[in-house]
């Protein structure tokens, strides 16, 4: 005999004692208490029914939402992709505009103040501080004395639209009461300063000799 036929025996076996244990307790049921066992089981299989095309809807649902998700998604992304394009692109003109050199902001503004024949009185420049972990910011803080606000306009435009990014952060004006069309002017200008990676790495001390 083969080990298929015995363990189909086996089983055999072993599921014919309860189900006939359940015959027999079935045989002993009353027609009125076999109506009532049947109505339950009829009930507990229905219940379950429920239960399982409960559960697939909801299933079905999830899917449809999390579809419909997506769909809004897709054409958010579709909808904003000329701006994220045009972000982009004006971030790598930033970028450019800062460049890999430190800016040399005091001779920038110096530079922007001759070609507008403007006379910077007083320039600091502050320490330098980190703007995240790209960058460093720099700051100059000028003073300029007896200036027209036409010439001013000029000189901050020519600043802010020149090949480095320097842009004005503070801006303080009085005017003079000696000359009512003059003004006294400080201001805080801007740059910017990529932080270097060192890329040199130190050699292990106490290494083995050859």
């Amino acid at each position: 005999m083969s080990v298929l036929s015995n363990l189909r025996e086996s089983s055999s076996r072993v599921l014919a004692r309860p189900f006939s244990y359940l015959s027999g307790e079935w045989e002993r049921l009353a027609p009125r208490e076999r109506r009532w066992v049947t109505a339950l089981a009829a009930a507990v299989v229905g219940a379950l029914v429920l239960l399982g095309v409960f559960f697939l809807f909801s299933s079905v649902a999830d899917i449809e939402e999390g579809n419909a998700e997506i769909r809004e998604a897709l054409a958010a992304i579709a909808k904003h992709h000329d701006e994220y394009l045009e972000a982009k692109a004006k971030t790598a003109m930033q970028e450019a505009r800062i460049g890999t050199e430190p800016p040399q902001l005091t001779a920038d503004l110096e530079a922007a103040a001759h070609e507008e024949t403007l006379q910077i009185s007083e320039s600091s420049e502050r320490p330098a501080t980190p703007a995240g972990r790209r960058y460093l910011e720099r700051d100059v803080d000028l003073k300029i004395r007896e200036v027209d606000l036409q010439t001013l306009t000029k000189f901050m435009r020519r600043v802010e639209t020149g090949p480095r990014l320097i842009f004005f952060t503070r801006l303080s004006l009085k005017r003079r009461y000696s000359e009512t069309d003059k003004l006294d002017v400080e201001a805080t200008a801007t740059a910017f300063e990529r932080v270097r990676e060192d890329k040199t790495r130190k050699k292990p001390e106490g290494g083995k000799k050859e």
